[in-house]
């Protein structure tokens, strides 16, 4: 039986008499790589901010790793706190990547694995992440906010990587970056979840290129899950077609 490693059901979100969530029933396996598309204002951000504690739950219940780490019902205290749900194995790294712009590569680095004391082991991973994205290396004195669009996205999943988690939440991994910038992002998430065994729930706006390297896909609108399938299948699935990949 395969593992859920991550689950939400039923979950709603309200901002004030508006429904950003209406509902949401989706799940992960552990060592998938899955994608939710949609357009722009469908409720993707705010369901990423919800699994991490950072929107406030109207109703439902979200699991991870077989434990309950968010719950809008009688069991609202076993919510955790954002610092407890990371602690728990749950990176995030959120849309417009969120890098720390005044301060060095390295030291954005070394916040990412601020729950972590033993100093041989930080410095083991800050390692681990030079030989993954060489280009850190060669920055790591820079300030971050000098750094390319694409470089900074590379240090924001670097940072993200440096807690060890067991499941990494990327929002809009894409945005706003150059076609070729793009495709090495893409093949960057790919590498990580094949060679570094790191489930992957990944929100994008660029349908074709989120399906493309997913095993499975959901789409959403307006705050409701309208679609779930095999990724190869939603690439093929004509309403998702003239929708999403513009054709």
């Amino acid at each position: 039986m395969t593992n859920k490693i991550l689950e939400l059901k039923d979950v709603r979100v309200n901002y004030g008499n508006i429904q950003a969530l209406k509902g949401v029933n989706l799940n992960v396996a552990e060592g998938e790589i899955v994608s939710l598309i949609g357009a722009n204002g469908a409720g993707k951000s705010t369901l990423l901010k919800s699994i991490v504690g950072l929107e406030s739950l109207t109703n439902g219940n979200i699991t991870f790793n077989g434990s309950s780490i968010r719950d809008a019902g009688k069991n609202r205290k076993l919510n955790l706190p954002t610092d407890k749900i990371i602690a728990s194995g749950i990176s995030l790294v959120p849309e417009g990547r969120g890098v720390f712009p005044e301060m060095t590569v390295l030291e954005n680095l070394e916040m990412g694995a601020y729950l972590l004391r033993d100093k041989a082991e930080k410095k083991r991973r800050i390692e681990e992440k030079y030989e993954m994205f060489g280009i850190l290396r060669d920055r790591r004195k820079q300030l971050a906010g000098s750094l390319s669009g694409g470089e900074q996205q590379m240090l924001a999943i670097a940072r993200a990587l440096m807690s060890s988690p067991k499941l990494l939440l990327l929002d809009e991994p894409a945005l706003g970056l150059a076609p070729l910038i793009i495709q090495n992002i893409f093949a960057t998430i790919s590498k990580i979840s094949r060679e570094e065994k790191v489930t992957i729930f990944l929100v994008e706006q660029n349908a074709k290129m989120a399906l493309s390297i997913s095993d499975k896909g959901y789409v959403m609108e307006t705050g409701n899950i309208i679609l779930e399938d095999l990724s190869s299948n939603l690439l093929e699935n004509p309403k998702v077609k003239a929708a999403y990949l513009g054709e």
